[in-house]
């Protein structure tokens, strides 16, 4: 089977808001300033209450509440904003049904993102949009649990694969890397983001100058870490090591790691 054929059997195919889209479309236009996103965000009350709500949030609380969308994005800042409206927009679509732990799943995902935020960092590059490919990594997956369930057994050893940073190789010839990747395109999501999800479980093979495939590689096995041995601590630490964490200043990682996933619990809980 291939990608197409198995989207074409994909019922409920979830999609992006319109106004999320047209937000979208706003952040990519430099001519585009803080009044006018916060205009097209009042228009979904549902990203409005998220975004009112993480800038009263503990994180980002000022001298007193924000009680308008133009005051709360000016406090959140061009990039928290934008990213907290594409993760709105895309926690908001997926409704699986059944056994599948949508919370459980989210929390995963912002762990993972909040981890790419901090080797970003590091590595001197977009924090932000490390922390948007972490969230996103494993769409595959839920498009899958949620629109065709009856997939998901069969693409379980290609999730399993990619969460070791290895190649799954399945005779439908794709995993949920490939699924989820698939699904970004056909939103119209940057190519980092793209590139990001599909080349995560094999980093090396991604397009030249591509950085993301590897940080989201490096994010995963680092949560992998952490779920394995409990949290934070030197047993994660030394799991955590090996050859896919080269640069990488492990040391560093694991003593910022606790105030950053305590930082980002506020967002975490906004939107899980």
């Amino acid at each position: 089977m291939i990608l197409d054929e198995l989207f074409e059997k994909l019922h409920d195919m979830p999609t992006v808001p319109e106004v999320a889209q047209e937000l979208l479309r706003q952040f990519d236009d430099p001519d585009t300033n803080i009044d006018e996103l916060a205009h097209t965000i009042e228009r979904d009350p549902v990203i409005a209450a998220k975004v009112l709500q993480l800038a009263n949030s503990a994180r980002f609380h000022g001298a007193r509440d924000c009680t308008h969308v133009a005051e709360a994005a000016l406090r959140l800042g061009f990039n928290m904003l934008r990213t907290l409206v594409l993760a709105s927009a895309v926690t908001g679509v997926f409704r699986p049904e059944g056994r599948f732990d949508l919370k459980r799943f989210w929390r995963r995902s912002f762990e993972v993102a909040s981890i790419g935020r901090l080797l970003a960092r590091q590595r001197g590059i977009d924090a932000e949009a490390a922390f948007i490919c972490g969230m996103m990594h494993n769409l595959g997956e839920l498009l899958i649990q949620t629109a065709a369930p009856e997939y998901a057994k069969l693409l379980q050893q290609a999730a399993s694969s990619t969460a070791h940073g290895e190649e799954g190789a399945l005779q439908s010839g794709f995993g949920y890397p490939e699924v989820g990747a698939e699904l970004a395109r056909r939103w119209n999501l940057p190519r980092l983001i793209q590139h990001a999800i599909a080349y995560q479980a094999r980093p090396m093979q991604a397009p030249a100058g591509s950085v993301m495939p590897l940080l989201v590689a490096q994010a995963v096995h680092i949560a992998d870490a952490l779920d394995a041995h409990g949290g934070i601590g030197d047993e994660a630490r030394l799991a955590a090591d090996g050859p896919l964490m080269e640069g990488v200043q492990l040391d560093v990682v694991f003593r910022l790691l606790p105030k950053t996933l305590e930082a980002d619990g506020a967002f975490a809980e906004v939107l899980g």
